[in-house]
């Protein structure tokens, strides 16, 4: 018999480090749930202790407040949808509310592996607190990411983010996007041409035919097509645009991934483009993800927005890459006031170049334009819309040969030329409503409210590179950092608004206890004070009204 002695798991309660399981605790603890039935495997935070002290009051004496605001938070979400995709028979599988609670807690503080996910639940004292000393192993941990992944991306997104909003009273009627390129999980090197892609699809295809029972090579045939597939796409869009596509490539690994540049001059790779929306207090309301476009998005995360916030979004806060009339159809269709500067902002004048379109003011009244110079361009021909272009307009002036300011305008023998397509109307607006000293004031707020939201996935999170392959893996990953992200948040703001209104007061009193926590999202004892709750006071704080008028409005 081994006279080793046997120290208490994970899993059971731990009254000191150095003595044994207490009798009859070998089996997990059981809890069944409410509405499915299922059992399933939970722990107790409050009976896990270091020495003689409880793990609450030593994460109380040593200041970690984020568990206990993550711990609660998570509490009040509705797990069905968790708990009906587990069969009703066989061993009991961990508790949903702990499983996310470990993988969103380790996100926070910048853990990705499963390995060290798996490690974090066994030493990790705040994250002890978080899932209740359960143990799940790095297999169980990948198996519940991957069933569970229709919820994490939207659903529980949704709900959770609107709990965090309703404790810390923060109004989402203005909003501010933008994008990113992450970089994908392949190599910079291994990127295929025409050529290469073509060979690697004809020489799966010839495997296959050789041994049609082996399955890797049906694998292989079938990542090739699709990598085939993308490919011809790409080279489709690229020619109807007038864009080389001889340079165009692709991931052989990785074919869903863009080929791109990237941010911080890191050159060129197969990567994704990430993009948020998120309210003034940096709280993200929604997000999507795309291979190459940012302006795609925006629809549908003004959707998802509408649905997480439960109100209207009065005011949109975009950079000059959404200067899109896509974009601008969906706000419009909205409702929603738009802020969105064409060209860099603030605007720089260009020593060499040719005019834009946008220096040339249009008259609706008289039907011309005006050029920098002061010309006046009339319109010369008209063509309606047919099944493969858009109506347009031609506008031309007589005098571009004298004109002293020709070579910064055009090189054309026959002088400049403007077209105006129909949805030039709605872009002269928008342009007019960025003039206004108000719009361009509250348009000066977008980069202090979104530009540090991706500052922290990257800095905080380490999300400087997607670790999963696919875009479906890649929009789950990211759906994940999206709601470790928002959690922080929450920690920081309801801790704001502890020590605004409860601990200055205490101190402008004089009393030396003023520290003593009041919040129960702090995990601390009740204090004694009156001033009004958190929930109140936040709402007024947070409250932030729409100024001036919107470019819906202007139109």
């Amino acid at each position: 018999m081994s006279s080793t002695r046997k120290l208490p798991s994970p899993d059971d309660p731990q009254y000191d480090l150095f003595g044994g399981v207490p009798a009859g605790s070998d089996a997990p603890a059981l809890q069944t749930a409410v509405h499915s039935g299922r059992r399933f495997v939970t722990g107790d935070a409050n009976a896990i202790f270091l020495g003689t002290m409880r793990l609450e009051e030593h994460l109380k004496r040593s200041g970690q407040h984020a568990p206990f605001t993550v711990a609660r938070l998570l509490g009040a979400q509705d797990w069905q949808a968790f708990e009906r995709r587990y069969a009703a028979t066989g061993r009991a599988p961990y508790a949903p509310q702990l499983m996310v609670g470990l993988i969103l807690y380790g996100v926070m503080q910048g853990v990705h592996s499963l390995r060290e996910l798996e490690r974090l639940a066994r030493l990790d004292l705040g994250c002890m607190w978080v899932t209740g000393g359960i143990a799940p192993d790095h297999a169980n941990i990948g198996r519940f990411i991957v069933q569970h992944e229709a919820s994490l991306t939207r659903d529980f997104f949704e709900s959770l983010t609107g709990s965090i909003l309703k404790a810390t009273g923060s109004g989402s009627a203005r909003l501010a996007g933008d994008g990113t390129v992450i970089e994908a999980a392949c190599s910079h090197y291994n990127l295929l041409k025409e050529e290469a892609v073509k060979a690697r699809a004809t020489a799966a295809h010839q495997a296959v035919e050789r041994t049609p029972e082996n399955r890797a090579a049906q694998q292989e045939q079938e990542r090739s097509a699709r990598c085939q597939e993308l490919f011809e796409q790409r080279q489709t869009a690229r020619r109807s645009n007038g864009k080389n596509v001889e340079t165009l490539r692709i991931s052989g690994s990785e074919p869903e991934a863009m080929v791109q540049r990237l941010k911080r001059g890191h050159g060129f790779a197969a990567s994704y483009k990430p993009s948020v929306l998120a309210n003034p207090d940096r709280i993200i309301t929604a997000f999507e993800i795309d291979p190459s476009s940012e302006t795609k998005v925006i629809a549908p995360m003004l959707d998802q927005s509408a649905r997480v916030t439960g109100e209207d979004v009065r005011e949109l806060l975009l950079d000059a890459g959404y200067f899109d009339d896509e974009v601008i159809d969906a706000t419009l269709t909205r409702d929603i006031s738009l802020l969105c500067p064409e060209g860099q902002w603030p605007a720089k004048t260009k020593e060499e170049g040719l005019y834009h379109k946008s220096a040339f003011t249009y008259d609706a009244h008289t039907d011309t334009y005006r050029c920098p110079a002061g010309q006046t361009l009339v319109l010369i021909s008209k063509c309606g819309e047919t099944p493969r272009t858009r109506a347009v307009s031609v506008y031309a002036a007589s005098s571009c040969t004298a004109c002293r300011l020709r070579a910064n305008c055009t090189k054309a023998a026959q002088g400049r030329r403007i077209k105006r397509y129909p949805e030039d109307e709605q872009r002269d607006a928008l342009r007019l409503v960025m003039q206004h000293r108000q719009a361009r004031y509250i348009f000066s707020q977008r980069k202090a409210i979104v530009e540090p939201v991706f500052s922290s996935l990257r800095g905080q999170q380490g999300l400087d590179r997607f670790r999963r392959r696919g875009l479906q893996a890649v929009k789950r990953e990211f759906a994940l950092h999206v709601i470790a992200y928002d959690l922080s948040r929450a920690v920081a703001l309801l801790r704001a608004l502890f020590f605004y209104f409860y601990a200055v007061p205490y101190a402008l009193r004089g009393a030396h206890t003023f520290f003593r926590p009041h919040a129960a999202f702090f995990g601390l004892a009740s204090s004694t004070t009156t001033s009004p709750g958190p929930d109140v006071i936040a709402e007024k704080r947070f409250a932030t009204p729409s100024e001036g008028r919107g470019f819906s409005e202007q139109i």
